[in-house]
């Protein structure tokens, strides 16, 4: 979200409002835990630490991770502590776990728990015991985990990497050890930093070298051996490591063997190692590898199926793709989000977004818990609509009996689900075709570019705290792409109130498990291989010969679709980018005022002395108007290019010598068409912004924004990364920080030509470049198909035209020229799209596995973990590609003063003054914990940030103990 604007709150007089709003810091606390069996354990949390984290930290611990239902009590708070009590209020810090009983469905939780931590060592493939196998696969993950999108959900592939690259570092240093002393640099760093393999992304959560302790869990169809009992759930057969078979029956007190109740315990683990020796030595054996292989890190266990890169497991079976204990419906787990039951299908979505939007939001505290509502509805808002949107898309491609090949204009369905409308349309097989999927485009809120244009810099420079809640229209829509079909979903504007009056506060329960259980819409996938029984060898080579046919089918729909695209490319007009995203507003009027205030170094120090110092987050108007008097001496002896910026200011300044009766009537009659386009309350921040914008009609304002885009804005942006305020490390990232300005990735180009001291930015937009316009093309490819089962063959050809590397000597003259297509295509979309011409001795600096990567993401594809050959010309195979996954837009909803503090954190930390980062920083955290919930990534970006400043003070402990929560 782009800086404050809203304006300056007075300083508080007294010092003891002052205290009372600073926020603590987060600091270690130890908590001792008293087990079932009588034993402690000791955990390390911090401060902000609530019962619910105390749960999850003894989820990832080897001694207590095994159980599931229970409470925790102390002896002061008594027996059942709620999830929100705060560690800081117990004195002292010593719980108990006690054991509770179980209901059917927590007994299917816990066999899944159980069926969960073992599962890393059957579910990931072959793993390596030496250090450089462990090493690569580190390095294969970290890769990914800086991409993943699905913040809040723990225990997934994703957000355990940064973990893993720490200890690949370890590994790789303690395998160069044995490299002789006199050897050359770069025999050395091939040593510690091996190149990634994808076909290893698994290995480093891969157990596969130890005996696994169970065999399988299954429900058990036989009859009791003794009658059943009130008490008695289901029975389960089981097999240990040792192969010796087990029937146990599931009750409200726990587990016991079928026929012999006296040995009944409450874990399912204590009754297994009561049972079999075998079993013992296995699990703990297991618990003894989790604890050497990451002694610092959460255990691998609770993984979920949610990167571009599936399983090692499902290659067995890609048809039915396994799912991992934590997703298997079998034993009660699922793809995570609310509403998969119905349950909020026809929840009066209008009315409650119009109750968010009136609110009381005047106060930091009023906002709070407007924000945390908002939060939780949106979040649950998108859920249903993600689920709404994939199951009318499955529905329509059902009933056109797996048939796509249909005109894009003739597929078009429309659909009501209380409050929600779901259009859907099939996407368009034309490459050259600018689509507006964004959630708050022009073709989503039905106007024009003009008008969209002028809609987002209104309410960009009238922006406040409270912005992105009120503008309903783009709030509440969600955009989901799916296998060649875009459906819109979003909240009926109709809202009856029957003449009574919109109330003031909205019933909304909390997220699950504090929000951990987030969707991971991976689960939503469309599988494109169809169930095949075992082949013989003779049907397998048949298999693969008319896989290779299907390729070269597949090819020659590929070639046409990028003939034509490139074609139609070509012919089209430059077009100038008229564009504007509100946040560009925000930061123009937040730049005026840093000018204004004199928070803006000046080329002089004679100019700098004269300049007030300014310290916080606002301005007095007083000051304000005490600066404007000294502008005009000013003006001499500022830049030309400063002067282009502060045009509106400018007005301001030359109105001492206008005549005071002109610049009266113009003021009323630019307030009299202001009034007309904005609501009252916007229109008086705009004038009491003290940057005389208000003055400018709308016209002139747009024609100043796109000045100050170019001259301004995208230079800025190059010297934050430069300064290392901003640090981008993929394309979702480097999105992020450039929408957050209100900058548009069309200027990328742009980027590159101003970035020419920083190669690495450089490389970052060039390959986010080609991503973009190979996802293009793939897009096309997809909507092209004419049948489902096509798919995965028609995705494999196209990916072997952008990626491979046929041989010039070698391959045939259509190969050669798709090539010389492909490298065509780049060069007009990047000259079209981004205003930069490609240079050819760029082919060599391309990293083809980066670039699949975020191909990957943008199109929805599942791929198989293997080492592909990018040096061939056909690295892809049709059954490399598993499954297709929806991919889908919104507005991000979270705490407008929790981003505006992480951003003064930020700039204060760019500027040295540590003290005021780490203020801002802790008050950041609170504000985000409170708002997002402690397992959002906006929250663990916070205690990123601090973790950060906190290192540069020198404070070392505390910066150990906040990664904890990440």
């Amino acid at each position: 979200m782009a800086p404050k604007t809203g304006k300056a709150k007075p300083h508080k007089a007294k010092g003891e409002k002052k205290k009372k709003e600073e926020k603590v810091l987060p600091t270690v606390i130890e908590i001792t835990v008293e087990t079932p069996d009588d034993s402690q354990v000791t955990l390390k949390g911090i401060s902000t630490d609530r019962i619910l984290d105390v749960r999850r930290l003894l989820g990832v611990h080897v001694e207590t991770c095994h159980l599931t239902n229970f409470s925790l009590s102390h002896e002061v708070r008594g027996s059942r502590l709620k999830d929100s009590v705060e560690l800081v209020s117990l004195k002292p810090c010593h719980l108990t776990i006690v054991e509770e009983d179980y209901t059917e469905e927590q007994a299917v939780a816990h066999i899944r728990r159980l069926l969960d931590i073992v599962a890393c060592t059957t579910s990931f493939g072959p793993s390596s015991p030496k250090a450089s196998g462990r090493n690569n696969s580190k390095e294969a993950g970290s890769t990914e985990s800086a991409g993943s999108d699905n913040g809040g959900v723990a225990g997934t592939v994703a957000n355990r990497q940064p973990k893993g690259v720490e200890k690949a570092s370890k590994s790789g240093k303690d395998g160069s050890a044995d490299a002789p002393e006199n050897g050359e640099m770069a025999a050395a760093t091939v040593s510690m930093y091996p190149p990634p393999r994808l076909g290893q992304f698994y290995d480093f959560y891969s157990f596969s070298h130890l005996t696994p302790p169970i065999q399988y869990i299954r429900r058990s169809t036989r009859p009791f051996l003794e009658d059943k009992t009130e008490d008695d759930f289901f029975q389960i057969d089981g097999r240990v490591c040792n192969g010796k078979p087990m029937t146990i029956v599931a009750s409200r007190k726990g587990f016991y063997p079928a026929g012999r109740h006296l040995l009944l315990c409450h874990s399912l683990v204590s009754l297994l190692q009561q049972l079999s020796r075998a079993f013992d030595a296995a699990y703990k054996a297991l618990m003894k590898a989790f604890t050497e292989h990451n002694k610092f890190g959460n255990l691998p266990y609770g993984f979920r199926a949610n990167t571009w890169v599936v399983p090692p497991i499902v290659a067995v079976n890609p048809s039915i793709f396994p799912s991992l204990p934590v997703e298997d419906e079998n034993w009660g787990g699922n793809g995570g989000g609310q509403g998969r039951d119905g349950k909020y299908d026809y929840r009066p979505w209008a009315k409650e977004f119009a109750i968010l939007a009136a609110m009381p939001c005047k106060t930091a505290e009023e906002r709070q818990i407007r924000d945390r509502k908002s939060f939780l509805l949106h979040n649950l808002f998108v859920d249903i609509s993600v689920f709404k949107a994939v199951a009318t898309i499955n529905r329509i491609i059902k009933a056109s009996s797996c048939t796509l090949n249909v005109p894009a204009q003739s597929v078009s369905n429309e659909e009501r689900a209380g409050d929600l409308i779901i259009k859907v349309s099939r996407d368009v097989a034309d490459a050259a075709t600018k689509l507006d999927h964004k959630s708050d485009g022009s073709q989503v809120l039905e106007i024009s570019q003009d008008e969209l244009a002028r809609r987002n810099l209104l309410k960009g420079i009238t922006a406040d705290e409270s912005t992105t809640v009120h503008d309903t229209p783009t709030l509440a829509v969600v955009v989901v792409q799916h296998c060649g079909y875009t459906a819109v979903v979003k909240v009926s504007s109709d809202v009856n109130w029957d003449g009574n009056l919109i109330p003031q506060d909205i019933d909304i329960e909390d997220q699950p498990e504090g929000g951990a259980n987030a969707l991971n819409v991976n689960s939503l996938r469309m599988l494109l291989h169809k169930s095949s029984a075992p082949q013989s060898s003779i049907t397998v080579q048949r298999l693969q010969s008319g896989e290779f046919e299907n390729l070269n089918t597949a090819r020659l729909l590929v070639r046409e679709v990028l003939k034509n695209s490139l074609q139609k490319l070509q012919g089209e007009a430059s077009k100038h980018n008229k564009s504007i995203r509100w946040e560009l507003g925000a930061c123009w009027v937040q730049h005026l005022k840093d000018h204004a205030s004199g928070k803006c170094e000046s080329n002089k120090p004679e100019e700098r002395k004269s300049e007030p110092a300014v310290k916080g987050l606002g301005k007095q108007g007083a000051l304000l108007k005490e600066i404007k008097k000294k502008v005009e001496v000013r003006i001499g002896k500022a830049e030309e290019g400063k002067d282009a910026f502060l045009g509106c200011i400018d007005m301001n300044k030359k109105s001492d010598d206008m005549n005071q009766k002109e610049l009266e009537k113009k003021e009323e009659e630019m307030e009299i068409i202001w009034k007309k386009m904005l609501p009252k309350a916007a229109y008086l921040r705009l004038r009491e912004s003290e940057t005389g914008l208000h003055l400018k009609s709308p016209d002139e304002l747009i024609d100043m924004a796109h000045k100050f885009y170019a001259d301004t804005a995208l230079p800025k942006l190059v010297t934050d990364f430069g300064s290392l305020e901003l640090s981008p490390v993929d394309g979702r990232t480097l999105t992020d920080f450039m929408h957050t300005r209100g900058l548009q990735m069309c200027s990328l180009g742009r980027v590159v030509e101003l970035a020419d001291k920083l190669p690495h930015v450089q490389s970052l937009c060039i390959h986010e470049m080609i991503v973009r316009a190979y996802k293009h093309i793939l897009q096309a490819v997809v909507a092209a198909v004419s049948n489902v089962a096509d798919l995965a063959a028609s995705i494999a050809s196209c990916l072997n035209i952008l990626l491979g590397t046929p041989s010039t000597e070698n391959e045939d003259a259509d190969i050669i020229n798709d090539e010389k297509l492909k490298w065509k295509w780049v060069e007009t979309f990047l000259l079209k799209r981004f205003g930069w011409r490609w240079k050819h001795e760029n082919f060599q600096d391309v990293r083809k596995y980066a670039i699949l990567r975020g191909l990957s993401h943008k199109v929805g594809l599942e791929l198989l973990p293997r080492d592909y050959g990018m040096e061939s010309a056909a690295p892809f195979r049709k059954s490399d590609i598993i499954s297709m996954v929806p991919v889908y837009k919104h507005v991000a909803c979270s705490s407008a003063d929790g981003r505006t503090l992480l951003e003064s954190s930020k700039t204060s930390l760019d500027k040295g003054k540590l003290e005021d980062a780490v203020n801002y920083g802790t008050k950041a955290l609170s504000k985000l914990v409170s708002v997002c919930g402690p397992y959002h990534r906006m929250t663990a970006g916070a205690y990123s940030l601090l973790a950060v400043v906190l290192y540069h003070t020198g404070d070392f402990n505390q910066v150990c103990a906040l990664p904890q929560i990440q």
